[in-house]
């Protein structure tokens, strides 16, 4: 039953469970208590059946208390309660039913039963049984004074004696396999672990891979597209500040200082303007520095507002989506467009080049797969690629626009 569990809540789970259980298998024995005297009982002396079935009263009250909320006290004022009535309820019984010769008898049987379940319902099983071994003496004793109060011959009865022995049983059981169970449970719980860690690596290699595919193919693309000689110290700053970037926050790197461009000044203090200081801003920059002209329209609001880690994901998915205009459609320009809808913010990058046939890219594109659509898959957006050869290719990127949507997590660099 507690394999499931945590180790540390198994037991008081099982001790919960028995409890509940016990409470109401006693309330049961005492109401078919109640119906047996009433039966037995019929035709004679009313007062005497009415008697029988009242002592049980006090029991049943403090049953319903114990189920609201069990504790020491209310279980020692239970079963010094119970053993009363039990006497009582022994007395009555026999002088109402002079046919009962002796107390071996399933009525009789009844309350000792509710006394020894209820006082079985311990926090461990030596606890357990030790509250059980004490109702059942109690309610016992109280059964050989009140066949010795009516003369009647004392005989232990069998149901009874099995209910305790069967209880004892159980809790020797369940503390005798709790120490296995618990083994089950750690080794359990170490699996999930271990595959926790599985996934979560498995998300650092892909996000490391996307990235340094994005920022290697970005630069030699520029590189490429450069004049022979000396590299331009523009481009030549900013493949540095790239390749850093790679050992940045996964690494434990430190951050790269923003640019100029990207702070603005209010009262003297210099604040960071979200757009500027955005990855989509600067993979339009870098775009547009390896010649490639990059038109932006739209709100720029919607897209600023959105969390840091899914601007980080739009910008660097876009950033691919670029590199591709450069490296496949033949196209000399591009248009970044920004929208926004209902609970949702989407990018929508789109060329004039000669796109591909409607089948889609082939399946080893890393650039779409994994910097684009796994990138946006990962933050709880979606990629939509329209393309028609000597037409071109739009590629709309919807993520959501709520915060704390997504995973959180998109292992790349930031500014």
């Amino acid at each position: 039953m507690s394999l499931g569990l945590p180790s540390h809540l198994a037991r008081p789970a099982n001790s919960r469970a028995l409890a509940a259980g016990a409470r109401w298998a006693g309330l049961v024995c005492l109401a078919a208590a109640g119906v047996n005297v009433a039966m037995s009982t019929a035709g004679t002396d009313s007062a005497i059946s009415w008697i029988s079935v009242t002592v049980l009263v006090p029991m049943v009250a403090l049953l319903i208390v114990l189920a609201r909320g069990r504790t020491v006290a209310l279980t020692l004022a239970y079963l010094l309660v119970g053993t009363v009535c039990t006497y009582f309820y022994v007395v009555a019984l026999f002088t109402g039913t002079p046919s009962y010769r002796d107390t071996n008898l399933f009525v009789v049987a009844l309350p000792v039963v509710a006394m020894t379940l209820v006082g079985g319902t311990g926090t461990g099983a030596l606890a357990g049984i030790l509250w059980a071994t004490l109702g059942f003496a109690l309610a016992e004793a109280a059964v050989i004074l009140g066949a010795a109060t009516t003369g009647r011959a004392y005989v232990p009865d069998a149901i009874s004696l099995g209910a305790y022995l069967l209880l004892v049983g159980v809790l020797a059981f369940d503390g005798l396999t709790r120490g296995t169970r618990s083994g089950a449970q750690s080794a359990l719980h170490r699996a999930v672990r271990d595959a926790r860690l599985v996934d979560h690596r498995r998300d650092l290699m892909v996000a490391a891979t996307a990235e340094v595919h994005d920022t290697v193919l970005s630069e030699l693309l520029a590189v490429a597209a450069s004049t022979p000689g000396p590299l331009d110290p523009r481009l030549a700053r900013r493949i540095e500040d790239d390749l850093r970037g790679l050992s940045g926050p996964m690494a434990g790197g430190e951050q790269q200082p923003r640019s100029a461009a990207a702070q603005q000044t209010v009262d003297g203090t210099e604040l960071p303007d979200p757009w500027y200081d955005s990855e989509l801003h600067r993979a339009i920059e870098a775009a547009r520095d390896e010649g490639l002209t990059v038109d932006i329209s739209g709100e720029r609001a919607p897209f600023v507002a959105l969390d840091e880690h899914i601007r980080h994901a739009v910008g660097l998915a876009v950033r691919q989506c670029l590199v591709n205009v450069i490296r496949h459609s033949g196209s000399p320009s591009a248009e970044v467009a920004l929208s926004a809808g209902t609970g949702s913010v989407s990018v929508m990058v789109v060329d004039g080049g000669s796109g591909f046939p409607a089948s889609g890219p082939a399946a080893d594109r890393l650039g779409l797969r994994q910097s684009v659509e796994d990138r946006i898959a990962r933050i709880g957006g979606s990629v939509d690629i329209y393309s028609t050869p000597d037409v071109g290719t739009t590629v709309i990127l919807t993520v959501p626009a709520a915060a704390g949507t997504g995973s959180g997590f998109d292992g790349g660099r930031t500014a």
